[in-house]
């Protein structure tokens, strides 16, 4: 179980609810942030289903923003299925801006490298990729049995890369009709680690056959595509694009912001996006639902964020601020890490709370790797 299960199903979620009694006032503020703020909204009548792949693709194209790294979660999800093999994986995160500078021999286990403030973050001994195959090589949880489309999906990541590098610049709005078709695929891609997805048209798009890159290309339909180009400009119109660079130092053109998709205690947790560098950083929640009044939901999302920054213990991402934005508002929330566990513990002492949750923390880990499922 992830941190996000444990925090909506476990003893996890049961403990911040029972300890953090000042998370209703802080769900307020939440809802307070956005009232009587227009809304982008879909065209039409969407399925749920919209609502969240619209929020992943979103938040893609923010991480975008900030650094230009592998979309990690989109290539766990092609070797989960099995549609291609660990070192194509491997190779395929090896050649973004991020990693490309690797020695050779890291370059080899590259998706399972992690990019912090000072350093990297080494997942292989413990969420490596391989934990989705068996001995053999042979997806786990996959049902294709061989990895013939990757020849095409080669051509499908080199042309992102270069759109991406031609059309996306750090920290600035650019071609974004393009970008946000992409991002949108990636998130599909995303999807297909996360979930079991048989019923899902991209999947099927293989399972019935090999698609090209141009149909891949086409699948995103134009009212998604619209309203993804609607979202980045309001993050540019709203001044949150600027709020967020002055958060990472107001960087010079074509340096990075921060880090993409930041991973916590070995990918037993992740997030968004963290903004800023070596003097301290604001790891920020990227939201794109409708509505902010539901307090329990509200509570959970702070929950997260306080709960990632905690798991760093060893302060690799000098987290310093937690924020939510809140991209169909265009209202960005920032808190000190500090001053957010006073506020929810209700003065208690930070250090104290901190190390019985990271108590907690190590004897729910310890459970699940006793109830991991034995290679079959």
């Amino acid at each position: 179980m992830s941190l996000v299960s444990h925090l909506y199903f476990g003893q996890l979620g049961e403990w911040c609810e029972d300890r953090m009694t000042g998370s209703l006032a802080m769900a307020q503020r939440v809802a307070e942030a956005t009232r009587g703020t227009e809304k982008v909204r879909p065209a039409g009548r969407v399925t749920r289903r919209h609502w969240s792949q619209t929020d992943r693709a979103f938040s893609i194209r923010m991480s975008s923003l900030v650094q230009p790294a592998p979309p990690y979660s989109a290539l766990y999800g092609l070797v989960r299925v099995g549609l291609v093999s660990r070192d194509w994986a491997h190779r395929q995160a090896g050649l973004y801006p991020t990693h490309i500078h690797l020695k050779e021999t890291d370059r080899s286990h590259a998706l399972d490298l992690r990019p912090t403030v000072s350093g990297w973050l080494d997942l292989e001994s413990e969420h490596s990729v391989q934990r989705y195959l068996r001995s053999d090589g042979s997806p786990l949880y996959g049902s294709f049995t061989d990895v013939s489309v990757e020849p095409m999906l080669s051509d499908l990541f080199n042309r992102i890369r270069a759109y991406f590098g031609m059309h996306a610049p750090l920290g600035q709005v650019g071609a974004e009709k393009g970008l946000v078709r992409l991002c949108w695929l990636l998130a599909k891609l995303e999807y297909i680690f996360r979930n079991e997805v048989t019923n899902d048209p991209v999947y099927r798009m293989f399972s019935d056959g090999k698609p090209t890159v141009e149909q891949l290309y086409a699948a995103a339909d134009e009212a998604s595509v619209n309203e993804l180009v609607e979202l980045v400009r309001l993050l540019h119109s709203s001044g949150s694009l600027n709020e967020m660079r002055t958060l990472a130092g107001n960087p010079p053109l074509g340096r990075p912001w921060g880090i993409a998709r930041p991973v916590f205690n070995s990918y037993w947790a992740d997030h968004d996006l963290l903004i800023g560098g070596q003097d301290g950083t604001t790891l920020v929640d990227v939201n794109s639902v409708s509505k902010t009044n539901n307090s329990t939901r509200s509570r959970r999302w702070i929950w997260r964020l306080l709960c990632c920054a905690w798991l760093d213990s060893e302060d690799a991402y000098r987290i310093r601020n937690v924020a939510m934005y809140f991209s169909r508002y265009g209202s960005l929330v920032t808190w000190p890490v500090e001053e957010l566990a006073l506020e929810l513990f209700e003065g208690e002492d930070p250090e104290d709370t901190r190390h019985e949750f990271l108590g907690l923390v190590q004897q729910l880990r310890e459970e699940d790797r006793r109830a991991r499922p034995r290679e079959a």
